[in-house]
């Protein structure tokens, strides 16, 4: 069912930074950013934003796309009936016989979000066109299942590794909740064993060699988009009967959300008994307890009864727990969206330092990033900045959190930008009217103190509405394409660089500029910023690049898109060999000039594509 454009007003007046995320996730390119802002500007007379945004989704057939970033999120745009997403009588399985739980209730104020993020984390899994099992997301990239769900591709691309193999590998796609397929590739798991196929327990010697559980990766970041299950630090601790829930796809259907009981004897059991009648396509869903925490993966049947492999069977394998630590958030991206195919990130390391220190001590002098060219001349890598500012912020961001807790806004600049001041303040909502005056033509130069109480006032609205928020206001002004600001636009925008980063929680960031003297400190490393005695931005300069910005590019993708842990310094000095040989260079340098950075984002792309076999 399509979002209808009046639901959508609604939506964008309750949760529109969400929605501009999500556009952000949808349309990752910098170049032709898709927002609610760019929406505004497409607006004709009788239409608002969300007309516009309707036409876009429809067009793109990202309707259901943008339901399930929201039900990740625990916001509910497009209300189902219960029955719609539940199994609303499960009967128990025959025969099966699970002792009462006590107590015999979920938690429904907590319910009802689990649903709907739920709905949105589990997937489809299908190997070669044919629908095998259920998964769900655990982390940005990585799916868990069963290992039986997938054990015939599992054992081609084994085969195919050692040389073993015959005959193509088959392929695994991910069918996400809102019915977009993605391509996905084993990088861990522990098989099922042969017993278990006839319903019996795998030997006592085979417990720790066979789980039946396996970890897929897509090659994009989907769970930032459809949100993912949050893995228990700590193994539960109950015994006896509970209530369950297991998330799957029975025989493919979309109504799988199901409730029955789970019996566990004693912390060494190597699976548990459940009683929810499952079907095919229910392996690999994912079960939770009454408290809606995971607790293990649906396998099959054990006797009278179904079964699960308890988290606390495989969860502390070191390969599982290697597996997950990779996928976590990155101090540095390669790209904006884990994609090979996308434009590929070289020396930038200034910047990533930059912004993981600001969001690891919020309490440093570090305010901002100036981002500086050596070349004036040229605008390559300003505007992409912003896009790696929004990159990064959204792999620190949790899909489940419904709030946004850092806000991007980019400032445009030029000649016919007279009023910075109260562009800024529209970029923000609710704080037009503070930024209220007479206002000035192109060429005439306003009253200074006049506008430098402006930007005093708007600086300490945004603040006080950041704060409020418990959020992080970004404010990352584009360098004007003629690399010039009008008279009036230079008076706000040096009282604005003066006072947006006296804020605790604001962020300044600029892109070029370089001809202006600003107020803020430059900060050449974040050293400096912690020990400075006034807030400041950190100088991240456009310049030439050497072997070490190549290396940490290789190394990021190897560990993202490889799985790749010790990294062998002879592997990684060979490929930067391959990547810079005959690049031209500074003289009597060993930095590489700026204009050959096109070429070796070319060899990069092609040297990874080849080792990892994308």
């Amino acid at each position: 069912m399509t979002i209808t454009t009046e639901k959508l007003r609604q939506v964008l007046k309750d949760h529109g930074p969400l929605v501009d995320q999500a556009l952000e996730q949808f349309f990752p390119d910098p170049e032709a950013p898709m927002n609610l802002a760019a929406l505004g500007a497409l607006t004709d007379d009788g239409q608002d934003v969300a007309d516009v945004l309707a036409e876009v989704l429809t067009q793109g057939e990202l309707s259901k796309s943008l339901e399930a970033f929201l039900n990740a999120r625990g916001i509910d745009v497009m209300p189902r009936e219960p029955g719609e997403t539940w199994v609303e009588k499960n009967t128990a399985f025959p025969g099966s016989a699970i002792a009462e739980p006590d107590p015999n209730d979920f938690p429904l104020e907590r319910l009802g979000r689990f649903a709907l993020r739920a709905s949105a984390f589990r997937c489809r899994v299908e190997v070669d066109g044919e629908e095998a099992g259920s998964g769900a997301f655990i982390s940005k990239t990585l799916v868990l299942t069963a290992a039986h769900v997938v054990e015939k591709a599992i054992a081609a691309h084994q085969g195919a590794e050692n040389g073993t193999g015959a005959g193509p590998v088959p392929a695994i796609m991910i069918r996400a909740s809102d019915g977009q397929r993605y391509s996905a590739r084993p990088v861990w798991s522990s098989p099922v064993h042969d017993d278990e196929r006839s319903g019996l327990l795998p030997p006592a010697h085979a417990t720790d060699t066979h789980k039946d559980v396996a970890l897929l990766r897509v090659n994009l970041p989907l769970g930032l988009s459809y949100g993912y299950c949050d893995l228990p630090g700590e193994a539960i601790d109950w015994t006896g009967a509970r209530l369950m829930t297991l998330v799957h796809y029975p025989e493919g259907n979309r109504r799988g959300l199901t409730r029955g009981r789970v019996h566990r004897d004693s912390p060494q059991d190597i699976r548990l008994r459940h009683d929810v009648d499952t079907m095919g396509g229910s392996s690999g869903g994912l079960a939770f307890d009454r408290n809606l925490q995971f607790i293990g993966v649906h396998q099959g049947r054990w006797d009278a009864f179904r079964r699960l492999v308890p988290h606390g069977q495989f969860g502390d394998h070191p390969d599982f727990v290697s597996a997950i630590s990779r996928d976590q958030p990155r101090r540095y991206l390669w790209s904006l969206n884990d994609d090979i195919d996308s434009p590929l990130i070289i020396g930038r390391r200034t910047f990533f330092t930059g912004l993981s220190h600001m969001l690891e001590e919020p309490g440093s002098n570090l305010r901002g990033i100036w981002v500086r060219r050596v070349n004036t001349s040229s605008m390559t890598g300003l505007s992409f900045s912003f896009g790696m500012l929004e990159a990064f912020l959204q792999n620190r961001t949790h899909p489940g959190d419904p709030v946004t807790r850092n806000l991007c806004r980019r400032i445009p600049t030029g000649l016919e930008d007279t009023d910075l001041t109260g562009t800024l303040a529209d970029a923000f909502p609710g704080m037009a009217a503070v930024a209220a005056h007479a206002g000035v033509g192109p060429d005439e130069t306003s009253d200074a103190a006049a506008e430098r109480e402006r930007a005093v006032r708007v600086a300490q609205a945004l603040q006080q509405a950041a704060a409020a928020q418990d959020a992080t206001f970004w404010i990352f002004f584009e360098p004007p394409p003629d690399n010039k600001l009008s008279a009036a636009a230079l008076t706000q925008f040096e009282h604005l660089a003066e006072w947006i980063v006296t804020h605790r929680n604001l962020r300044l960031i600029l892109a070029g500029f370089e001809q202006y003297a600003l107020a803020p400190l430059q900060f050449q490393n974040t050293g400096e910023a912690d020990t400075a005695r006034r807030p400041g931005l950190l100088v991240d300069q456009l310049n030439n690049f050497d072997d070490e910005d190549v290396r940490v590019t290789l190394r990021a993708m190897l560990e993202d898109l490889n799985g790749d842990e010790n990294i062998s310094t002879d592997l990684l000095d060979r490929f930067v060999r391959q990547v810079t040989k005959d690049l031209d260079k500074e003289e009597n340098s060993d930095r590489y000039r700026f204009g050959a950075l096109p070429e070796a984002v070319k060899r990069t792309r092609e040297i990874i594509r080849g080792w990892v076999g994308l």
